[in-house]
């Protein structure tokens, strides 16, 4: 093959790989949010998203607020953290130039970590807050996420006594408590739903 027949076909090669992000994840990426209290009214770069607890597309671009507003409540808003999409690479490395600068344009190349928030809202009146066990737990599970899995994993930890501490498990019933929070974790990937999990299998208020 000649460098002539080499070069058509590796223009061809960029041309289908050059949305490759694109294609696989798409302009958007679902991301939850959700609050303590829940109820607040989620806004992405001025975009209302929602009431919490909410799961929305979001475009995938650099530098997106992500406002929390409640009546009664303090509004927070924070910068939404964005690492670059895996596939961008690839395009770099198979469809060129061409490629990366398609992803650059459409914002697919980047990908919100974490894909999910969650947020404890301040009261006007701080002195009415009353410590809520719910959003203890929720705070460790969203706030460890992959090392409160991990833990588990290998029989508990620190994050993992916390938890227990909250629902009200003892020494004696934790070797079991631990396992059954394995098994839950295990088939529960989003961490707000896992949190929501343990609140209801304890039946904490």
């Amino acid at each position: 093959m000649n460098r002539l027949k080499v070069a058509s076909v590796l223009l061809a090669a960029s041309l289908v790989v050059s949305a490759c992000a694109t294609i696989v994840d798409g302009k958007t990426q679902s991301v939850t949010f959700n609050s303590e209290p829940q109820g607040a009214e989620v806004s992405v770069a001025g975009r209302v998203m929602g009431t919490t607890p909410v799961t929305a597309q979001v475009d995938r671009d650099k530098n997106l607020a992500v406002t929390f507003s409640k009546d009664g409540y303090k509004q927070y808003t924070t910068q939404m953290g964005t690492t670059t999409n895996s596939y961008f690479w690839g395009n770099i490395v198979l469809g060129g130039l061409i490629g990366s600068t398609v992803d650059a344009s459409t914002g697919a190349m980047y990908e919100y970590s974490p894909n999910q928030y969650f947020v404890t809202l301040k009261p006007d009146a701080p002195l009415a807050v009353t410590t809520s066990k719910p959003r203890k737990i929720k705070e460790i599970v969203v706030g460890a996420g992959a090392e409160l899995r991990h833990e588990l994993a290998t029989g508990g930890g620190e994050n993992t006594n916390a938890i227990l501490a909250v629902v009200g498990v003892g020494s004696t019933d934790a070797p079991a408590a631990v396992k059954a929070l394995a098994k839950m974790a295990a088939s529960t990937k989003n961490d707000l739903d896992f949190a929501e999990s343990i609140i209801a299998m304890y039946e904490v208020r």
